[in-house]
């Protein structure tokens, strides 16, 4: 009798312990009532809650998408500066972007209450942009406009890719043709648009290459001037993604044995010959931790033919010139401040390069072999090429692979 009352109390203990646990899970709620303050506070213990679990992003959504949902529609509904305006919107377009994409992936189409309310948020957003009273209220309309229509975007080209292929095409081409002339009126989007082909691309190489003239060609035809950067940029990338396989444009300055920089780069010295060449600069860390790697590259392969050029993006030549001279660089290394100045492209925005070091590696034919070729990349390029030498030994667990994407160097 004892025995089975001490069991019965040890197993209410143990029900209502696993009670208390299961009440502690349970997520915070928002009160009714709440303020910016609270709703602020609110969500950080909801951030807090979810992270105190092991969850995978999809998960972490599911347990947490409600209660953001709800705070971001309260917030909206307060009086609010406009950065916090525009800050709370781009939340709740990532919100319903997200709601929406995982009811389209489910149903295979567009549809649902979640995608009602991204178009008329963005709906709103058009109509606030077009009757903006001044040049700041158009930039703020602007901002949060983009944010509700890139969302909607994204969702249909994440749909697009999970359709079947006989009818992801019809789907990759409407979404283009909206894309472009979306970005046609608002050229802010444009390098957003790009993304998109871009993504097209590595789907459908072919259908991703029309979306990319498509694109850059209605940008080049428009005339319009605020499309002048967004048509350079997106001309840049375009070449830099047709490289492989393509010949390099490559004209520049290196210096004569004075320093001066009067020697254009010789096509007809390289003729026959396999050559990298390395944009990079001096007060890029990545950079400077390959310039041993490249000697220990130049060591073993410029005896059967290979070649190295730098083409520094450094605009202080003193700088520069220190820098190669104190750590021994064996291979020429042009300007392209002194190449723009003697009429060049620069090399760096002629293919929209995105960081530093960037690694272009050229065939005996002429033709690019590979870009960002960096690193174990590089190794293994090598040994294809030269199997007569003895390859490198690189372990990928060290391959030098970060780099820095601010061409000012700040």
């Amino acid at each position: 009798m004892h025995k089975t009352f001490s069991l019965t109390l040890l197993l209410l203990a143990t029900i209502l312990l696993n009670a208390a646990r299961a009440v502690e899970n349970l997520p915070p709620k928002l009160a009714d009532n709440a303020d910016k303050e609270a709703i602020l506070i609110y969500r950080q213990a909801l951030a807090d809650w979810a992270s105190q679990g092991t969850y995978s992003p999809d998960e972490f959504w599911d347990r947490t998408c409600d209660g953001f949902y709800n705070a971001a529609k309260r917030l909206l509904s307060l009086d609010l500066t406009k950065e916090e305006e525009l800050q709370y919107h781009q939340e709740m377009a990532g919100i319903l972007g997200s709601y929406t994409l995982h009811d389209a992936l489910i149903a295979k189409t567009l549809g649902g209450p979640h995608y009602d309310e991204l178009l008329d948020y963005a709906s709103k957003a058009s109509e606030a942009y077009a009757v903006a009273p001044d040049e700041e209220s158009q930039k703020q309309a602007k901002a949060i406009y983009l944010a509700y229509a890139g969302q909607l975007f994204n969702v249909r080209l994440r749909l697009a890719i999970s359709l079947p292929e006989e009818e992801r095409e019809e789907a990759f081409v409407s979404l283009v043709g909206d894309v472009v002339t979306f970005a046609l009126s608002l050229p802010d989007y444009g390098a957003d648009a790009f993304k998109i082909v871009q993504a097209i691309r590595a789907i459908d190489a072919e259908l991703g290459e029309e979306a990319i003239d498509a694109l850059c060609d209605a940008f080049e035809a428009s005339g319009n001037p605020a499309l002048a950067k967004p048509i350079a940029a997106l001309s840049g990338e375009r070449r830099y993604a047709r490289l492989p396989g393509s010949e390099l444009y490559f004209e520049a300055l290196f210096p004569n044995e004075k320093g001066e920089y009067v020697k254009p780069f010789d096509p007809e010295a390289v003729k026959g010959k396999a050559y990298l060449v390395e944009v990079w600069a001096t007060w890029c860390a990545p950079c400077r931790k390959e310039i041993p790697r490249l000697k220990e590259v130049y060591d073993r392969y410029h005896d059967a033919g290979f070649e190295i050029f730098g083409y520094s993006i450094d605009l202080n030549d003193d700088v520069l010139q220190k820098f190669l001279v104190d750590n021994e660089v064996p291979w020429s290394v042009a300007s392209q401040k002194h190449s723009i100045e003697a009429g060049y492209h620069g090399l760096y925005d002629y293919y929209s390069i995105k960081g530093v070091p960037e690694m272009i590696l050229v065939g005996p034919d002429g033709k690019v072999i590979q870009v960002d070729c960096r690193g174990c990349k590089l190794a293994d390029a090598l040994k294809e090429l030269y199997p007569d030498v003895e390859p490198l030994d690189w372990d990928p667990q060290t391959d030098f692979s970060s780099r820095v994407f601010d061409p000012s160097g700040k």
